[in-house]
């Protein structure tokens, strides 16, 4: 929706893509090196961009993904008070975090600058 409300936004006002500052966040779910690019490459389908001006990691804290192919209801016994993927939690409802420095995340980001899919490269509330 937000990439063809983007798109049409363009398209109707006559800018170039290069006239608007696109910035978009990589969630705490998607910090472990190996989700780096796809969750760059889903930000980009759903933007329908081939490029944004700036990714920004989210907050300093990296969530623990649940299992690909799994969903609520069917989770792994860790992830079991888990009903919205994006947050993570165990039984009690405590948040699941994952031991990833986030060297390794910058790295992974840096990968993504240099295939020209990301211009710049950043952090939100990290204080």
């Amino acid at each position: 929706e937000v990439g063809t409300g983007v798109n049409r936004a363009l398209k109707d006002s006559g800018l170039k893509r290069e006239d608007l500052w696109v910035t978009s966040k990589i969630w705490m779910v998607d910090f472990a090196p190996e989700d780096v690019g796809p969750a760059v490459d889903r930000i980009l389908k759903d933007l329908q961009l081939e490029y944004v001006d700036q990714i920004l990691l989210h907050w300093p804290s990296v969530f623990d993904k649940p299992p690909k192919g799994s969903s609520p209801g069917s989770y792994p016994e860790r992830w079991a008070g888990t009903e919205d993927p994006m947050f993570p939690k165990d039984k009690d409802g405590n948040l699941l975090h994952r031991d990833v420095p986030l060297s390794d995340t910058w790295k992974a980001l840096m990968q993504e600058k240099k295939a020209g899919k990301v211009r710049s490269i950043g952090v939100s509330n990290f204080s």
